[in-house]
């Protein structure tokens, strides 16, 4: 009974080991989208390809502080402040996905 026991918890390890194994690789595209905040190992795997793809990464970040000053401005200037919103937040999910797509493609060939 004993090692039935021991083999059944040396299996379960197995399994989250391998489980794990999965996620720490890969990024979520609630992550890429910006629907969820990251992980930590995904936070990781992010920084990553910011350093390897920088000129993308500061495009985002400066998109985001353009957005920033988009939404605090004190009009709407016609409907089109709405637009110029709805605008760079699909460029900018658009760059997530492109400086990620390795890390969330990965995941699912």
């Amino acid at each position: 009974m004993k090692k039935i026991l021991f083999l059944f918890m040396i299996l379960m390890v197995s399994c989250s080991l391998v489980q794990a194994q999965k996620i720490i690789g890969h990024i979520d595209i609630a992550v890429v989208i910006g629907s969820r905040p990251p992980i930590p190992a995904e936070i990781n795997l992010m920084r990553v390809e910011e350093q390897k793809h920088p000129n993308i990464a500061k495009t985002m970040h400066d998109i985001e502080d353009a957005m920033k000053h988009l939404h605090e401005a004190p009009d709407d200037f016609g409907g089109h402040k709405a637009q110029a919103e709805a605008d760079l937040k699909q460029a900018w999910v658009s760059l997530r996905k492109a400086l990620y797509f390795r890390i969330y493609e990965d995941r699912h060939r």
